[in-house]
């Protein structure tokens, strides 16, 4: 690799230092950023092999999707796990494959769990949080990959798949989305607990519609118990209508059709408000330029930019519906699920 480990985890532990230490942090700031823009070759790599196994195996995707872990995201994620070092994360460069039905993601994490794959070997056990979710809801299959490359900056790179249904994505997308409303990191089961709760019972309610396996605190619940739990969260915090309300009030500055290349989104919390720059595929190097300069001008607290690679919009706003505030589709499920109880009587 260009970077040892030793000198990422170094620029790592600066960079969470701040420039107000001493350490040298403007340094370790280009080093990091370098080092996570290299992720990106192979992640094209893994999604182009990725999709050629599928295909020969006959089975489809609803999309995909890749994209470079955000600075903000990677220093969050260093405090909360400070044993680790940044040298230790394997999600820097993360390829996402979403799929309609479980019975197309089953069959997809059979086959790539057999593949043997020309540029990639697995780095470690898969991590299958379908068959056993995680305590705060979290669905999905991750599987880890170091890069074999004969160019020297680019071998050994680790970067991560992740498999799931449309139902388990959503989930997810919608939880990054009330992290704007709560204010608080529920990705990591930090902030407000009723929040928490409330994406706690929408995933095992998922779950339990999928035919698949809850998180341990649900699994005594009966249909008639998640419907009067879910009523209950509902009336009194109105959970689904704060994200009802925040899909309705964006506005997207400006209207695209995206073709090949990447897309830097600056997503404005207050104003509701995405704006996007697109770069054709040509271009990659004037768009993680782009993407670093404002990143470093925007208050975290206020917006965040992100860097991905798609072919269209649709795409995109498939892919990343979070960052158009796009959680429609888990609010239509929860509805229905809210109609069935009370078609029921439970409540």
């Amino acid at each position: 690799m260009k970077y040892s480990r030793n000198k990422i985890n170094v620029s790592g532990k600066a960079l969470l230092a701040g420039p107000e230490t001493g350490f040298p942090y403007t340094d370790a700031n280009l080093v990091v950023e370098d080092w996570r823009n290299l992720h990106l070759i192979p992640l094209q790599d893994l999604v182009a092999e990725v999709t050629r196994l599928l295909t020969e195996n006959g089975i489809a995707a609803a999309f995909s999707s890749h994209r470079l872990k955000r600075m903000t995201s990677i220093i969050a994620k260093l405090r909360h796990n400070p044993g680790m070092g940044l040298g230790g994360l394997q999600d820097i460069g993360g390829a996402r494959f979403v799929f309609e039905d479980t019975d197309s993601l089953l069959k997809a994490q059979q086959i790539i769990s057999k593949a043997s794959f020309k540029h990639f070997f697995a780095d470690r056990e898969p991590y299958d949080y379908v068959s056993k979710p995680k305590e705060s809801g979290y669905r999905s299959i991750h599987f880890t990959y170091k890069y074999v490359s004969e160019d020297p900056d680019y071998d050994g790179l680790r970067v991560e798949l992740q498999i799931r249904t449309r139902l388990q994505h959503d989930w997810a997308m919608a939880v990054e989305t009330a992290e704007l409303i709560s204010k608080s990191s529920l990705k990591a089961s930090l902030g407000d607990e009723n929040w928490l709760l409330f994406f706690k019972l929408a995933s095992a309610v998922f779950a339990q519609k999928e035919g698949m396996p809850v998180a341990d605190s649900f699994v005594d619940y009966s249909e008639k118990d998640y419907c009067v739990q879910y009523a209950k969260l509902d009336k009194e915090f109105k959970f689904l209508g704060q994200l009802q309300a925040l899909v309705s009030a964006v506005k997207i500055s400006e209207e695209h059709t995206l073709h090949e290349g990447y897309a830097v989104l600056l997503i404005q919390f207050a104003e509701k408000r995405v704006q996007l720059r697109h770069f054709q595929s040509a271009k990659f190097e004037d768009a993680t330029k782009y993407y670093s300069e404002v990143e470093k001008s925007i208050d975290d607290s206020n917006a965040a930019v992100v860097l991905v690679a798609v072919s269209d919009m649709k795409e995109l706003q498939d892919a990343y519906p979070s960052y158009f505030l796009n959680a429609s589709e888990f609010i239509q499920s929860l509805f229905e699920f809210n109609l069935i109880c009370k078609a029921k009587q439970y409540i």
